[in-house]
């Protein structure tokens, strides 16, 4: 059982899967001419830059299409969709620590603790609405509100300045 689901902004992933597809158009079309009049080094970077478009704009869709949430806070335990491949389950008596990060259009989630498999020692979640930045807001104090349900205070951080 989910006490709260962290969803995506759904306008962001279809914009950024509109604007990807767009620059693999232009990406195909440039190396094509590129290749025709004999700019081959120019014709290899179109396409080595089109695979990589066509792979994010493919993890973009995917998350737009499966309706991935970017986190689910369980009964016993958190579920985060944002990395990719397998999602990163926790237990809540493993996290060591909670911190989050909060700027005009994100909300920045880490969580520490023993299992985690990622070198930094952290997963990440990132909630970013630039549709729904009012949504923000509510979206902070309840996942604030679930964590302290089970015992852990999510830290606030500061933005660092440049």
């Amino acid at each position: 059982m989910k006490e709260y689901v962290i969803q995506e902004d759904r306008g962001r992933l279809a914009l950024y899967t509109g604007l990807l597809l767009l620059l693999m158009i232009l990406l195909m079309i440039a190396s094509i001419a590129f290749f025709a009049v004999g700019w081959y080094l120019f014709s290899f970077l179109g396409i080595t830059g089109l695979w990589f478009d066509v792979k994010a704009m493919f993890r973009y869709g995917s998350k737009l299409i499966r309706k991935k949430p970017v986190c689910e806070f369980g009964r016993d335990g958190l579920t985060i969709y944002y990395l990719p491949g397998k999602p990163r389950e926790m237990k809540y008596r493993q996290v060591k620590e909670a911190r989050r990060i909060r700027t005009r259009f994100t909300l920045k989630l880490f969580f520490r603790g023993d299992n985690v498999e990622h070198p930094s020692g952290w997963y990440y979640a990132g909630v970013i609405y630039p549709f729904q930045s009012g949504k923000l807001d509510e979206v902070e104090q309840k996942t604030v509100d679930c964590l302290k349900k089970h015992g852990i205070d999510l830290v606030k951080t500061e933005k660092m300045k440049k």
